[in-house]
């Protein structure tokens, strides 16, 4: 069995940043020269997270909406006096 690690570097705004990583992806799995097998994607930090979604326009607008309901900003929340 083969194993090939790889990296991509992506740079976000922060504060619900949506991006679509699937043309990084595409690429670095065609760099390899695989016709089959697993694709693990991570992310390393405790503020980043990976989803897979619809990229679409409207979902694009509604996610970080609604993690705002969720956790508003500009409310001091008790992790903040840690």
């Amino acid at each position: 069995m083969n194993v090939i690690t790889d990296s991509i570097e992506i740079s976000t705004h922060g504060h619900t940043g949506i991006i679509d990583i699937t043309p990084q992806v595409e690429r670095a799995l065609e760099d390899t020269g695989f016709k089959r097998g697993n694709l693990t994607v991570f992310v390393s930090g405790s503020t980043a997270g990976i989803s897979s979604i619809e990229y679409e326009s409207g979902l694009i607008k509604d996610l970080p909406e609604a993690f705002e309901k969720l956790a508003p900003t500009g409310v001091t929340y008790h992790r903040d006096e840690a």
